[in-house]
């Protein structure tokens, strides 16, 4: 079994197979046609080539984000799409000062990239386009999306497989230290009804910080092969991958950070030994693989 599928998978440890792909919190279903793409290449072509038939403002407030329905050849489903591009050395909000400010959709293509670059499949389908005559990112709007994090914490509604929930939020938490994620909160957390979680919404990404935002919000335990993929990252595909989407300081702090991460979970197991720290996926959560 293959670490992409793998990981892919395990947000299907509570049932069986469905492919989804993007939204913004408080979902509502995607209008879609029986043959809806599934793979990550015909959903690309899709969000590519696709008409777009109409739009609306998605919801949950984010700056410039719209919700659209494309259709091609009789296959017709929604994008969220985001056009914001910002960038200022300093910024004064009500959070207090701001630096190396960044908000913008090249980030969610970013984001998306390099969850396959390490065999997640956690960020939905998304690619680069323009609309309005503005680049922009087209995600893919994520179907069968039950509640976001928000409403499943505030209602206190536990997960069906408790272990497969708290494997996916240590790879969320992994993540957001990886790519200095600012903005996460409660509602960019999806959950679809396979409780498979989904991350969305990285425009405020990618800072050119080298040290890690939060260590102690990194997970308490790490996935063998998450480690190991994050340990083959190397600069040249990863700048590949990132083309016009990252600066090149932009790139050298997130392998920094990486450097960190990995150093840290390192130091836990000499410290607690491999067993204590480190996990495999447990076999239920692979099952379904073939079903990609």
């Amino acid at each position: 079994m293959s670490k992409a599928i793998g990981l892919r998978t395990l947000i299907l440890a509570a049932a069986t197979a469905a492919f989804p792909g993007v939204s913004t919190g408080g979902q509502e279903p995607s209008a879609a046609g029986p043959s809806v793409p599934l793979s990550d290449p015909d959903r690309e072509a899709f969000l590519l080539q696709a008409e777009v038939v109409k739009t609306k403002s998605a919801p949950g407030g984010i700056t410039g984000s719209t919700r659209a329905t494309l259709k091609r050849n009789g296959v017709v489903h929604d994008a969220h799409i985001q056009v914001v591009d910002e960038y200022k050395t300093q910024v004064q909000l009500s959070s207090g000062l701001e630096i190396d400010f960044r908000d913008s959709w090249r980030n969610n293509v970013a984001a998306y990239r390099l969850d396959r670059l390490l065999g997640l499949g956690m960020v939905p389908v998304t690619v680069v386009r323009s609309h309005d005559r503005k680049p922009a990112s087209f995600t893919w709007w994520v179907d069968d999306v039950i509640m976001d994090e928000k409403k499943r914490f505030q209602q206190k509604i536990s997960s069906p497989d408790p272990e497969a929930w708290n494997c996916q939020i240590f790879v969320v938490r992994l993540f957001d230290q990886l790519i200095y994620n600012v903005d996460r909160n409660l509602g960019n957390l999806l959950i679809d009804k396979d409780w498979r979680l989904w991350m969305i919404d990285h425009t405020r990404g990618f800072k050119i910080f080298k040290e890690l935002k939060n260590e102690k919000n990194l997970g308490a335990r790490g996935e063998k092969d998450l480690l190991a993929a994050l340990r083959r990252l190397e600069k040249t595909p990863l700048r590949a991958a990132t083309k016009d989407l990252l600066t090149e300081a932009q790139v050298d702090a997130l392998l920094t950070r990486r450097d960190r991460i990995v150093r840290i979970y390192d130091e836990r197991v000499a410290a607690q030994g491999e067993e204590a720290v480190l996990y495999d996926l447990p076999d239920r959560m692979t099952l379904t693989a073939t079903a990609r």
